[in-house]
This record gives C-alpha cells, structure tokens and sequence, in this order.
C-alpha cells in the first residue's frame, strides 16, 4: 500500500490524530531512543499548552501507510520552526517531507528545520535543497537514574504531589514567577483554567507532577515529568524554582523525587533538553546535539 500525506486533524485538543502521533513518537523510541529531542512527552506538553497560533496545527503534516504513522512534520510553538520525526525504515521520505514544510510550514519565506549533527545524509538532502546550517543549537542531556537516590529539603519544605493536594492558584504562580516574570501574577478563572488544561493530558501522571511546598504554603519549585509505566525513559519538562527560593536545592530535589518516583514504575533515564550546568551537576550529560538550518525564499 502506498504511502499517503495528509494534514493533522487539530479538531480537538486530545483527539484521535494527538494520541496517533504519541503512538508513532513511543514506537520509534522504542528498542532505542533515536530522537530525544522530540520524544512523545515533548509533544504531550505542546498540544497541552494553549497557544495563540492553535488553529495553525492543522497544517502540521503526517505521513502514513495502512493508517499507521511513520513520519511527522511539526512545529512545538514557533511556525516555521519545524522538526521531523521520521521512522527509520522510511528516511527516503525526507526530500518529501522538506518540500511539504516549504510549501505549507514557512513563515514570510522562512523555513527553519532541526537536524542532528551526527546525521550526514540527512543533511547533505538538506543543504541540495538550499538550507543552510546556523548557530542555534538544540541541546539534550540525559541522567541514567542512580539505583539509590538520596532528596534532602530544608526544614519546614515538603513535597506534594498533584494526585494527592493540587492547588492551581500556587502552579499558576510559581510557573509565572519561575519563568522570569516579576510580580504576581494574574489569578483570574480564565488564567488558572489555562494552567489546568497544561495538566489535563490523558497520557499524564499525576503522581509525577511535583511542588515543593514553602514553610509559607506557596509552591517554591515546581517539576513535571513524562512517563508511560514500563518504558525504559521519562521526558523532563518542566522544572522552575521561584527566584525567592533559588539555592536551596529545591529544584534538585523535587527533580530527584520525580526521578526517583518514576523508577519505581521501571524508567531507567531522564531526557531534558537543555545544556545548563545544574543538570550536569546533578548526573545529567550532553548527546549530540541538533542544529536548526535554514531556507529563505529571498535569499
């Protein structure tokens, strides 16, 4: 049966097309993880985050034989900034996939696209069809998970858990302010039901979305982890400390905790993408990294 190209169906937020794609990114990552810059997780936290440009998923293309996912071509939250998630029997379709997104993902002329660094063939397709490679990287690390893991909290700090006592007023500030916003944030119904539908993926575990609670009762620091019970790894996002709580180990630990938690259902590694020393310092260490290229009608 031939290979068919069609549109992501974004009619609803965790529809039929959301769990297909969580299914195609699960099983290419399966017997091992060959893109940990784009893992299930990293599209679960996408699609749960309201964004402006949502109407602009439909354009997201899928590739299938016999109904069954076998490439993608998607952006996270920036259009035109796109990543393709290819299963590894059918890379001959990458010349296809890259004149889709010039024709349906560029944005005024520009197209960027992520490619790894240590995939020549894919990048030799690349630069024939005029990209060019930049210096923006998209790191990766990952942390085998110590078989013994030691969380320390100063006194009067605990840890909860969303599946036991979940305050979204608290998420909601301690995201805002994590993420270097000054002040308070806004605590309105329509902010707090935008926080809950972060959390509202079918495929999310409440006992590894994680808080560290201040002796004031606020959330102090706050980690989210991705994880299907029995797979080999979790996918790490996010993690945020409120800046009046930094260096105190709080992100260490409510990340250890999470780590720690989702061992016990049989993970062995955690992905994060990024390259910060406090990851490193905490066991992480860098894969190879991903390169965006680019391509510009004008140029």
């Amino acid at each position: 049966m031939s290979i068919t190209c069609r549109n992501y169906h974004n009619d609803r937020r965790f529809g039929t097309d959301y769990h297909k794609v969580c299914d195609f990114l699960i099983r290419i990552n399966e017997r091992a993880v060959i893109k940990p810059n784009f893992l299930w997780g990293r599209w679960v936290w996408m699609i749960s985050r309201p964004v402006d440009n949502e109407e602009q998923r439909n354009l997201i293309g899928i590739w299938e034989k016999e109904a069954k996912i076998v490439a993608l071509a998607t952006f996270e939250l920036t259009f035109a900034e796109i990543h393709i998630c290819l299963d590894p029997d059918y890379r001959y379709l990458f010349p296809e996939i890259i004149a889709y997104a010039e024709e349906h993902l560029s944005a005024e002329g520009l197209l960027h696209i992520l490619l790894p660094d240590n995939d020549r063939e894919l990048q030799k397709i690349a630069a024939r069809q005029g990209f060019t490679p930049t210096g923006e990287k998209e790191p990766v690390s990952v942390l085998d998970i110590p078989k013994y893991l030691t969380i320390t909290l100063p006194e009067g700090f605990g840890i909860v858990s969303m599946a036991d006592n979940w305050d979204f007023y608290q998420y909601n500030r301690v995201m805002w302010r994590g993420f270097g916003h000054e002040g308070e944030p806004a605590q309105e119904k329509e902010d707090i039901e935008w926080r809950e539908t972060m959390l509202s993926s079918p495929h999310l575990l409440p006992e590894l979305v994680l808080a560290v609670v201040s002796p004031q009762n606020t959330y102090a620091s706050h980690c989210g982890l991705w994880y299907i019970p029995g797979s080999d790894y979790a996918y790490l996002e996010p993690l945020v400390t409120d800046p009046a709580y930094r260096q105190l180990g709080l992100g260490k630990a409510v990340l250890l905790e999470a780590a720690r938690r989702a061992a016990e259902l049989g993970a062995k590694e955690v992905y994060v993408c990024s390259e910060q020393q406090f990851y490193y310092n905490l066991g992480f260490y860098p894969l190879p990294s991903e390169t965006w290229w680019k391509k510009s009608s004008s140029a």
